[in-house]
């Protein structure tokens, strides 16, 4: 094998190697002088097929309703999934079923049966034969306007309020909180609204 050869060869391997080990766009960044035609469409391809990396992606961020969602309403959502059932309940208690179910835009934070399992029971009970404070204990997880997750997180900063008109604390620091409730599923879009499931009771 003649040295040009040799050195050919080498530079190719140089070249792939760069590819495997640091990707197709790294490679890129060192130019074409050693790339084969081969290795070049790879690492072009892969530059224009690439994508910004979002840690917060999981909580995502459509625009209008999606068209699944366009028929159901806040309660059909509840009503829909067996573990939502002691909130739905205490919406009931509050009369507020109605008003979740109308032509209005709203935000839920929604407990699973779980989260109001880790109540204390004397507690839990106190507060559902209670119909003031099971009406300010739902308020508390109804926002008056339609807010997705990725929207709460550019909004940390800003004042949002509850039902009450209480000012929700948004932490998103790792993962998703609202008044110390983690957000554990979030944008289950409807038509008048989106619900985001919690793994906490607010209180």
């Amino acid at each position: 094998m003649t040295k040009q050869n040799f050195r050919s060869m080498n530079n190719r391997v140089v070249a792939l190697g760069l590819v495997m080990a640091l990707g197709p766009l790294t490679a890129l960044s060192f130019g074409t002088k050693y790339a084969d035609e081969e290795t070049w469409e790879r690492a072009q391809a892969a530059l224009e097929t690439a994508q910004p990396r979002d840690d917060f992606s999981v909580y995502g961020s459509p625009d209008g309703t999606p068209a699944y969602a366009a028929d159901k309403s806040l309660t059909d959502v509840l009503s829909g999934a067996g573990i939502f059932s002691k909130f739905e309940s205490a919406l009931e208690a509050a009369k507020l079923t109605a008003e979740l179910d109308g032509t209005g835009s709203y935000t839920v934070l929604v407990p699973t049966n779980d989260a109001f399992a880790k109540l204390p029971q004397e507690q839990l009970e106190a507060i559902m034969s209670d119909p003031e404070a099971l009406a300010k204990l739902v308020s508390n997880h109804v926002i008056p306007s339609r807010i997705t997750a990725t929207e709460m997180i550019q909004a940390a900063t800003s004042p949002v309020r509850d039902l009450n008109d209480r000012k929700i604390a948004i932490d998103n620091r790792g993962h998703l909180a609202v008044n110390g409730a983690e957000i554990v599923r979030p944008n289950i879009f409807t038509r008048n609204g989106v619900v985001h499931v919690v793994d906490r009771v607010i209180l």
